[in-house]
């Protein structure tokens, strides 16, 4: 463990939405402190999550193409250069309606890596350093009529900002 790694030792991973989480995949490489995390994610056409919620306050930064962001009744189209925030325990959810990949950059705070996905994330942690993560958090699911707020803010008369 260092407090740096090189970006050819973060791991490359693929994320496969089961059903119940949405629909595609992404590419994704991620990193983490005790506080917090970071993960780099290609979102292709068609990426899709269900509603969910978690712990952390997610910052997510676009590098590439334009995602819709929805957060309760709210939907963000957000292009390249664009940042957008998700309050910690706010449902929300993604959607890549263009042709092209979306390439978004996340920060969690706490960091986002509980369960299986700290498998695949590289921790940031100096030599002899005992990591002590606040959290950490993961994503929850969550039954919300995300549709009804799709079709209301994609036909113009929700609040898209």
């Amino acid at each position: 463990m260092a407090l740096r790694v090189k970006a050819e030792n973060v791991p490359v991973k693929k994320v496969v939405l089961s059903a119940d989480q949405g629909q595609g995949s992404m590419v994704v490489r991620q990193a983490y402190g005790n506080e917090s995390s970071l993960m780099m994610a290609t979102r292709p056409p068609g990426y899709h999550t269900k509603p969910h919620m978690h712990v952390s306050e997610q910052i997510n930064h676009v590098l590439e193409g334009e995602i819709w962001f929805f957060v309760e009744d709210q939907g963000y189209l957000c292009k390249k250069g664009d940042f957008h925030r998700i309050p910690a325990n706010k449902v929300h959810w993604a959607w890549n309606r263009s042709q092209s990949d979306a390439v978004v950059v996340e920060s969690h705070s706490p960091p986002l890596v509980g369960g299986e996905i700290i498998k695949g994330a590289a921790g940031l942690f100096d030599d002899g350093e005992t990591p002590n993560l606040r959290g950490p958090g993961e994503n929850q699911f969550v039954p919300y009529d995300h549709e009804a707020v799709e079709r209301q803010v994609l036909s113009g008369e929700g609040k898209e900002r």
